[in-house]
């Protein structure tokens, strides 16, 4: 089971893989109730969990379904994305409209050394906070444009977030907090990231600056581009790594009746050099994994698959290549893999790993309780006339925070006012009286 629990509340939400159960935060006992998040899936019964106010987060432990639930229920059903518009952040970060760096899939060389190049390689500031910036400039030009963007009453924010939430069942090391603040009929959901927690995540990932690097080294050898090859450099690669780069997809779609508006990088696509943008049903993910040489690596390997099935089933990526490399780095082989498929693989060993259905469920339910208890305290909900305000004197920031804690579970609670130049510490001023002031 994962909990979540809702503080300065009279209720307490218990989130089950298999739906929601509400009690009553005073006696602690099932509470009827017609809240459409009550039973994500009714069909499948349980005991009826022991709960307790104090800690506010109750220990249980994720528990793995049976071959037969293995199916996610229509009300966890996830809808295929829809692309909005594609972004190039360039090699100075900065970023423009189109598709400038959209790469073009070929199969890297076997024996290439991911090694190469890893001097010269140059690496994005992790420093610098970028918030969801990027997302919402897309999102502000395409309504200025005339264009729908994001479909009010859901979730705004990177692809990871949504990563992390539907991989929560199955992660028993890694915690998480994110910061989400409601405006203009959608939720803005953000990574907490202060920079206390980024320098320890520099410092740690020094340690695997080869190994991390082997992976952007792996798209180099994989893609390539109009411009060709640079000169006197081994076969199939591309060009050296810059980590700035990407080529931004914004989708959108919806889990269950939850809209979402997700934007996410997209590494390459299956079509002829040169071609126009091919379109999501085109495109490939890359990764890298070490050669299984033994039942714990094939054991390892099927657990690393959850993230990389979660990550191109939420942006609509139909394809994940797999290079596996020796210790050194050398490429030794590669295996194509349908995104779809990807459970079944897993769910055709022995001792699965993972089920898709508890992803499904456990992320329905954890962006339902968001919509049901931010949307209410909108500054400017749906269908209300525009707010305007002098500047620096914006309305106050509802801001919540999502806190997820292994083996224990989800808790969301509001926070005090926060001290930062961002609206709610997430968005950006000018982007927040946009929303604000433009017509319903």
């Amino acid at each position: 089971m994962v909990c979540v629990s809702l503080r300065s509340s009279t209720t307490l939400y218990v989130v089950k893989w298999w739906g929601v159960h509400r009690y009553s935060v005073n006696n602690l006992h099932p509470v009827d109730s017609s809240d459409p998040l009550h039973s994500v899936h009714r069909s499948i019964s349980s005991p009826s969990p022991s709960v307790h106010s104090t800690p506010p987060l109750t220990k249980w432990i994720p528990r793995i379904p049976g071959p037969a639930a293995r199916q996610p229920p229509k009300a966890a059903s996830v809808c295929a994305a829809s692309p909005d518009r594609h972004d190039t952040y360039l090699p100075s970060r900065a970023i423009e409209q189109g598709d400038a760096s959209m790469v073009y899939y070929r199969p890297a060389p076997i024996g290439a050394d991911l090694r190469y190049g890893f001097e010269r390689r140059v690496e994005r500031d992790e420093s610098v906070e970028e918030h969801l910036d990027g997302l919402c400039d897309a999102l502000r030009v395409l309504h200025e444009g005339g264009r729908g963007a994001e479909r009010l009453g859901g979730v705004v924010t990177w692809r990871g977030m949504m990563t992390r939430i539907m991989t929560a069942p199955f992660e028993d090391r890694d915690g998480w907090e994110m910061n989400c603040v409601p405006l203009g009929g959608s939720i803005y959901l953000e990574l907490d990231d202060p920079p206390e927690k980024r320098s320890y995540r520099a410092k740690d990932s020094a340690k695997w600056a080869l190994q991390s690097y082997m992976g952007y080294s792996y798209e180099s050898f994989s893609t390539t581009t109009p411009e060709g090859d640079p000169e006197d450099s081994p076969e199939g690669w591309s060009g050296d790594v810059n980590t700035n780069v990407q080529w931004c997809n914004i989708v959108r779609s919806a889990i269950g009746e939850i809209p979402l508006c997700l934007g996410g990088e997209v590494d390459c696509v299956q079509a002829e050099v040169g071609a126009p943008n091919p379109g999501l049903d085109a495109c490939v993910e890359l990764k890298t994994n070490k050669v299984i040489d033994s039942d714990r690596a094939d054991m390892v390997f099927h657990k690393k698959l959850l993230k990389h099935w979660a990550q191109s089933f939420l942006l609509g990526v139909p394809t994940v290549e797999l290079g596996f490399r020796t210790e050194e780095g050398i490429i030794a082989e590669r295996h194509l893999f349908e995104t779809e498929r990807i459970p079944a693989l897993v769910a055709s060993g022995p001792r699965p790993a993972w089920y898709p259905t508890p992803c499904l469920h456990f992320l329905h339910a954890v962006l339902g309780l968001l919509v049901r208890h931010l949307l209410p305290a909108d500054p400017r909900p749906p269908g209300a006339p525009p707010v305007y305000a002098s500047e620096g004197n914006l309305p106050p920031a509802p801001t919540f925070r999502l806190r997820f804690t292994p083996r224990r579970g989800v808790e969301l609670f509001r926070l005090p006012s926060v001290n930062s130049e961002r609206w709610g510490g997430i968005l950006t001023e000018d982007y927040t009286r946009h929303v604000l002031e433009r017509d319903a």
